[in-house]
């Protein structure tokens, strides 16, 4: 194993690198911090769980988003591997519970960040890489932003109760880093942005990002319909410009 302090596109390397994990392709985007439910019920994912159960670490693996085409084993076994991100997010296990079917239902919750390094499509019946895993980052962070983020959320989510009756969730995160990924998980993003917001470098690129898409969400969802909002609201949305 190596030592590696690379920085670049997508985050800073610390630690140990080229650790091999199993992944799982998806077509979803998990974030550090958010929950991760999943039923199982392919072979060679029930051969992953087996194999992850003892684990020194816990018991874990790589989710990483799909460009294009499925996981299955067939589309890949004849090149480099699935069109996959280079950025993922580790996904420690919480609870697994196996069915009589021979299937499984586990909840798993975001972890770390990695890059992958090389792909390893020999040896197990599931995908494997050399990951580098990621720092966390704040950059250049300023109090405003985290107040920016903060105050567009709570205006997204007073929109949204008026038209649905319901809000994107309760208490925020004191922890910048933690709010920037919860505010990403809460907003109705398609794959692609999500895993933009996963690969931004920092905190403060992260949030910068999260107040332009809350600004567009606003205007969508004010475009559903007419919506009477108070003056001191719209101030809010008129300062974030």
């Amino acid at each position: 194993m190596l030592q590696s302090t690379r920085s670049g596109s997508g985050g800073t390397t610390v630690g140990v690198v080229a650790e091999v994990i199993p992944l799982f392709p998806l077509s979803h985007v998990l974030l550090p911090g958010m929950p991760l439910p999943l039923h199982v019920f392919e072979e060679r994912y029930q051969n992953l769980l087996t194999d992850i159960a003892e684990a020194v670490g816990g018991a874990r693996f790589g989710v990483v988003a799909l460009r294009s085409g499925t996981e299955a084993r067939t589309e890949w076994a004849r090149d480099d591997g699935p069109d996959v991100e280079a950025i993922g997010t580790l996904a420690e296990i919480l609870e697994l519970e196996p069915r009589d079917d021979g299937t499984s239902d586990l909840l798993s919750v975001g972890s770390r960040r990695f890059r992958i390094a090389e792909l390893l499509t020999e040896g197990k019946p599931y995908l494997r890489a050399a990951v580098e895993f990621l720092d966390e980052r704040d950059g250049p962070l300023r109090g405003d932003q985290v107040t920016r983020a903060r105050d567009l959320l709570g205006l997204y989510d007073a929109i949204l109760v008026r038209l649905a009756g319901r809000a994107t969730g309760s208490e925020l995160p004191d922890d910048a880093s933690a709010l920037s990924y919860q505010i990403a998980a809460r907003l109705p993003l398609p794959p692609g942005e999500r895993q933009e917001l996963l690969v931004l470098d920092t905190t403060a690129e992260r949030l910068q990002r999260l107040s332009a898409l809350l600004r567009r969400e606003i205007a969508l969802l004010r475009g559903t319909r007419s919506i009477a909002v108070s003056p001191a609201v719209l101030r809010i949305a008129s300062a974030a410009n």
